[in-house]
Parts: C-alpha cells; sequence; structure tokens
C-alpha cells in the first residue's frame, strides 16, 4: 500500500492504526509505504519512528521537499517490493476496512 503523506502528523496514528489492522486481514505479504512529501510538521519524525517498531511492516520514504501527491506516489512505487499495489490518500477519505473485501 503506498499512502502520499503532507502535514499529517494529528492523523497518522489513526491511519498507521486502520491500515495496519486492515492489512492484517490480507491473506497475503503486505507492506505500507508511507511516502511524506516534504511535510512541514512532525509526519516525518512520526512515520520514521513508527517504521523503526519491531515487527513493523512500514516503510518511510521521505521526500526532501513538496514535489506533490503524483509525485510522491510515484516515489513510493519505486520502493515497492510486491506485485499488487493500492494506493490510499492519508485523510481516510476511503476506509482502509474494505481493502480486505476486494
Amino acid at each position: 500500500m503506498v499512502i502520499p503523506v503532507y502535514n499529517e502528523q494529528e492523523s497518522l496514528p489513526e491511519l498507521i492504526q486502520r491500515t495496519t489492522a486492515a492489512c492484517q486481514q490480507l491473506p497475503c505479504d503486505w507492506e505500507i509505504l508511507l511516502v511524506d512529501d516534504g511535510s512541514s510538521d512532525d509526519s516525518a519524525r512520526l512515520m520514521a519512528e513508527a517504521a523503526q517498531q519491531p515487527g513493523s511492516h512500514l516503510v518511510a520514504v521521505l521526500l526532501n521537499r513538496n514535489y506533490g501527491q503524483h509525485s510522491a506516489i510515484m516515489a513510493g512505487f519505486s520502493h515497492v517490493s510486491g506485485d499488487l499495489v493500492i494506493t490510499l490518500d492519508a485523510d481516510l477519505q476511503n476506509p482502509p476496512e474494505k481493502f480486505p473485501a476486494w
């Protein structure tokens, strides 16, 4: 799963919790790539810390400036290790809980 992130420090804990819980329901290997698009808040730090936790399936990709959502997604694609990729916006407008049903 590739998720572009820009100034989402407030929603990151919920994003990480909900996407991780949803992915744990999948019958395959998975990873969540959080791509920080040059955030000016603490998003990059929070992502990096979460990715370093033992047993984490998170990968933090940190861009040095704001390139825009499309470029952030493409940067995430370049780090993907699997065969199937899902993209999701960080604002949780689309609930990650729906992915296991697909």
